[in-house]
């Protein structure tokens, strides 16, 4: 009985379809019934654990997708230079391969070719290709060192990420498409070869610039410099272009950067000092996540939005200037900073996103603008110190959870024109002892004043907040 399963194509070759044997050291025949194989379909040896090697037959020309996706066991295979095609995600997982020769004929090495290939120490590519695909190396944490050809026009989004033990890498002349994070996480990667005459990128002290779009794309990890100045020029500093360079406790950011990227100060611990230039016009989300050493920031009258997770967990965060431009505060913008004490919310202010003050609780008071529309779910729950409050009049709805577990608030000013409390708005504000309601109420959660033990309502006669405290029997006082 055979080991294989074949179909026959419309050309007349046979396809390899399944592998059903229990070898681990496999020979794919180079034909089936007279019918030359030419292709190994999708997924053929797929989560075939016990392979140890495969010899493909100089007659196939294409590899499928995910074709030995996931053989945790293969450590070698031999790819003849018949092969022009190599599949999506075909060798990805294969965690015991050591080393791989791409044939001269093919082009393009496509997404996820080989992520998560763990032991692969040397990868062989010829001079035909053109382009490596999203992910084709990610997590080939035994890669040392990779040459490109000279042919090699683009890489794509993560294309060598977090590949932890890659020392050096070239990029050649005919390089000019670099993707999103293609080096993201690499923490040895301290040489990036690029030459003198390259029409697109230069190297810096050892960072990566797009010389044309002016945009410094990666920062070495083995840096041992605490301080760094970006270069004077550079005009956008890409996704992750610092982030979790740990080492580093102050940057210097020139007025030519307008653009700061998705988490391109990620989780640098030890930054403790940054000046926003006054020509900054967008900063990303998460930018400054985790940066738990940071003491102040002021931000530039130039932002007009601050964007999801842009200072989340920023734990020794004390002060923070917001400028009179900002429109918006988005989700978790500040949430988990702990050590923040006062916030001055600027006139102009809409919207307060989800959790964008949560768990801060060294936060005393807010006065929140009249000018702000929305206030977002849990905005500041679980803000412990939070003792007094101040609603602007053009809120309309308190959402669900806004002041959840804070318990030291004991002051709130609701305005007239407010028309909703949401669910558990208010729940465990244990020192929350009176709170006067608007007329304008109508919509009030059943819950919204859950584990307010000592809460009396101020009502007006006939007032739908009147109504609700009797229905929930909650100690009320007409005014």
């Amino acid at each position: 009985m055979s080991d294989f399963i074949f179909s026959i194509r419309r050309d007349g070759s046979a396809q390899l379809d399944e592998f059903t044997g229990t070898s681990p050291d496999v020979r794919i025949p180079s034909s089936h019934d007279g019918h030359p194989v030419t292709a190994i379909a999708d997924n053929a040896f797929s989560w075939q654990g016990s392979i140890r090697s495969v010899s493909i037959p100089d007659s196939v020309t294409t590899l499928g997708e995910a074709a030995f996706s996931w053989c945790e066991s293969l450590i070698s295979v031999d790819i003849p230079d018949s092969v022009r095609t190599i599949g999506e995600w075909c060798f990805i997982g294969c965690s015991a391969l050591r080393s791989v020769t791409i044939p001269p004929s093919v082009k393009k090495i496509n997404y996820s070719t080989f992520q998560s290939c763990a032991s692969l120490v040397s990868v062989s590519l010829p001079e035909s290709l053109r382009s490596i695909g999203p992910e084709a190396f990610s997590e080939c944490r035994s890669l040392t060192s990779v040459t490109l050809p000279d042919s090699v026009t683009s890489l794509g989004d993560n294309a060598f990420s977090s590949c932890d033990s890659l020392r050096s890498v070239n990029l050649p002349d005919k390089l000019t498409s670099l993707g999103v994070n293609v080096f993201s996480g690499c923490t040895s990667l301290a040489e990036i070869i690029v030459s003198d005459k390259h029409p697109v990128f230069r190297v810096e002290k050892g960072v990566l610039i797009n010389r044309k779009e002016q945009r410094l794309i990666f920062h070495p990890f083995t840096s041992g410099a605490y301080a760094y100045q970006i270069p004077e020029g550079v005009s956008i500093i890409s996704e992750e272009a610092f982030a979790n360079r740990v080492h580093l406790t102050e940057i210097t950011i020139p007025d030519s950067v307008t653009v700061i990227e998705e988490k391109a100060f990620y989780g640098c611990r030890g930054l403790r000092s940054v000046r926003l230039p006054s020509s900054l016009t967008r900063l990303g989300s998460y930018a400054f996540h985790g940066c738990s050493s940071l003491i102040e920031i002021a931000l530039p009258d130039s932002l007009s939005i601050l964007e999801y997770s842009v200072f989340y967990a920023c734990s020794t965060l004390v002060t923070v200037r917001l400028p009179a431009s900002l429109r918006i505060i988005s989700s978790c913008a500040f949430s988990g900073c702990g050590n923040l004490t006062t916030i001055n919310f600027p006139d102009g202010l809409l919207d307060i996103g989800d959790s964008a003050f949560e768990g801060c609780r060294s936060l005393d008071s807010a006065v929140l603008p009249d000018s702000l529309e929305t206030l977002g779910t849990h905005a500041f729950g679980s803000c412990d110190m939070l003792q007094s409050v101040s609603l602007g009049n053009r809120l309309k709805v308190i959402a669900p959870r806004v002041f959840s577990r804070c318990r030291s608030l004991s002051q709130v000013t609701i305005p007239e024109g407010l028309v909703e409390i949401g669910s558990e708005a208010f729940v465990n504000c244990s020192s929350l002892l009176t709170l006067q309601l608007p007329d304008s109420l109508s919509v009030i959660a059943d819950d919204a004043f859950d584990e307010c033990r000592h809460l009396t309502l101020v009502v007006r006669p006939k007032s739908q907040a009147k109504q609700y405290a009797e229905e929930h029997d909650i100690l009320f006082s007409e005014v």
